[in-house]
């Protein structure tokens, strides 16, 4: 948590602290400077107050359900250029609506997400983020996969079986059936990367529009 005698802590996610490093080096490879990155599902707000200082004019777009708009900014207090981290916008992924008052974007992030979603929301997301794209966006996505419907590792079932408990229709998801809902909705895997803690990185790349 970090203190500041005038303002109470701010909210702190340990797993942010661990995957920030890693996450940012596949950032850089493929997240173009000059533009707008949204980031679906900020939370506490870290990733953005870490990732922006590796960019020189990225500009960070946060959004959330119920964007914490306290612990976000004051977070954003905390990089090397808050001016770049823009006030979260609400967005939830299925509601078009709310994708429409996040354009204009260049590029797309998500971290630690499509596990506390439901499958109907996993498949909005990917549609209403490829509705809302430019041709030639990029969309990351990062955070625990199944493989061939098994569990890449014993921490990874175990905390598949907390999410299912819990009902709500969360759960860990296979990356075959993910990397199908990213094909249906004209998403093209660019890579795959393996991450630290049995977690993956999947960087897609929204397809042009067909020419007639």
């Amino acid at each position: 948590m970090v203190s500041n005698p005038d303002h109470p802590p701010l909210r702190s996610s340990p797993a942010c602290e661990r995957n920030q490093t890693a996450i940012g080096s596949v950032l850089r490879e493929w997240v173009d400077d000059a533009g707008v990155l949204l980031e679906v599902g900020s939370g506490t707000g870290q990733h953005a107050a870490y990732l922006i200082d590796s960019f020189s004019s990225l500009i960070w777009q946060p959004s959330d359900r119920v964007p914490d708009v306290t612990s976000i900014m004051g977070w954003a207090q905390t990089s090397g250029d808050s001016n770049r981290i823009r006030a979260p916008v609400t967005l939830d992924a299925a509601d078009a609506r709310d994708w429409s008052r996040a354009v204009p974007f260049d590029s797309l992030l998500t971290i630690n997400t499509l596990h506390i979603m439901s499958w109907s929301h996993v498949c909005e997301l990917f549609r209403q983020a490829a509705r809302f794209s430019k041709p030639q966006s990029r969309f990351l996505v990062y955070g625990p996969f199944h493989e061939n419907g098994e569990p890449t590792s014993e921490g990874n079932a175990v905390f598949d079986q907390q999410l299912r408990a819990e009902g709500s229709g969360m759960g860990i998801r296979d990356i075959g059936e993910v990397r199908a809902v990213a094909a249906a909705n004209d998403w093209l895997e660019q890579a795959h990367y393996h991450m630290p803690a049995n977690n993956r990185m999947l960087v897609f790349l929204r397809a042009s529009p067909e020419v007639s």
